[in-house]
């Protein structure tokens, strides 16, 4: 029996809920393909952390781990169950391509304290006694986490469907046309900052991906407010102007994130901006690319729907109950 160790994510790039839900630990990029057909397409990965994932065997101990300081923090211990899969299901994880899939029973340790003996990197393997015996112990004494099925595959969302959906709502054609051109050049832009971009600031992602997003679909510059009361981008139900700048006239508040890092952590900082301004209704966190978006019922904020500029889908890729690319941009339409 073997004792490995797999991260959750960090910061913003959290993803450890996903694996407890579903009973599974997933890795990255799936975008090469199944490993199992196509292992010389791995042979200039970044390191041995696929082939060790692949080649765990079924019984070995795995622990889900997440930085805490210099230590870190035990989120669940796990035994293998069967072997390896691509599932397509999880082809878009926040904007990550996690396919690579290992099933996992998920038990979760009742003394989640952080503890030595860990290393940095995605799947690696444990060999410290100390920290094996410790691990053991967490296995034993933990609490089964119980996994629900895992989803098919959602559709994607065509262009031509997209221009349908919009003229639907009222669009006109000429209109709705000239949105997906503009989905286009974004996509183009955010392909070119993943391949060529260096240190991609938020206010970039926020002037050259999400605001043009937003005047495409409608809403006038009168009504936006960029870096106002310290929210990202402000909405209002009105032009902003010196007869109408009450607070109260806030009804949609964007927290943007710089590309890549991830959203996990702007959902709550919004929602405490939101909590000021009553009137305000709908939450978006945004790194340009992929998009969460959040309604208010009574005090409770709802995760409503997600979209991925770069591969939008009808429903979300693996939560049932969340919307998908269509359900972002009709709430986001201009008034």
């Amino acid at each position: 029996m073997n004792y490995w160790q797999v991260a959750a994510g960090a910061g913003g790039r959290d993803y450890h809920e996903v694996f407890l839900k579903y009973g599974v630990m997933l890795m990255g990029t799936g975008g090469r393909g199944d490993y199992r057909k196509n292992k010389g397409e791995y042979d200039d990965y970044d390191s041995n952390d696929i082939r060790y994932f692949y080649d765990a065997d079924e019984g070995d101990i795995v622990v889900l781990k997440r930085p805490s300081g210099r230590l870190w923090e035990v989120l669940a211990v796990g035994t293998i169950r069967g072997e390896y899969d691509l599932l397509p299901t999880f082809d878009d994880v926040e904007g990550w391509h996690l396919q690579h899939c290992r099933y996992v029973e998920w038990f979760k340790p009742k003394d989640e304290s952080p503890i030595p003996g860990l290393s940095r990197g995605t799947f690696r393997g444990i060999h410290k006694q100390p920290t094996i015996q410790t691990i053991r112990k967490m296995l034993e004494s933990g609490e089964p986490k119980p996994s629900s099925p895992i989803p098919e595959p959602v559709a994607e969302l065509s262009d031509e469907d997209l221009i349908d959906l919009l003229i639907n709502y009222g669009l006109r054609p000429k209109d709705a046309e000239e949105f997906t051109r503009t989905i286009h050049r974004i996509r183009r832009l955010v392909t070119w900052y993943d391949k060529y971009g260096v240190d991609v600031k938020e206010h970039e992602t926020r002037t050259f991906l999400i605001v043009p997003l937003l005047l495409a679909l409608g809403w006038p510059e009168q009504k936006l407010k960029v870096e106002w009361n310290n929210i990202d981008i402000a909405f209002f139900e009105k032009p902003y102007s010196k007869e109408n700048k009450g607070s109260n006239d806030c009804i949609i508040i964007l927290e943007s994130k710089r590309l890549w890092v991830g959203l996990s952590y702007g959902t709550s900082q919004a929602a405490t901006y939101a909590s000021k301004y009553p009137e305000c209704n709908r939450l978006i966190v945004s790194d340009g690319c992929c998009y969460k978006l959040f309604k208010r019922k009574g005090n409770t904020w709802n995760y409503t729907a997600y979209l991925n500029i770069l591969m939008p889908k009808r429903k979300h890729p693996y939560e049932p109950n969340v919307g998908g690319a269509p359900d972002v941009f009709l709430s986001l339409m201009g008034r």
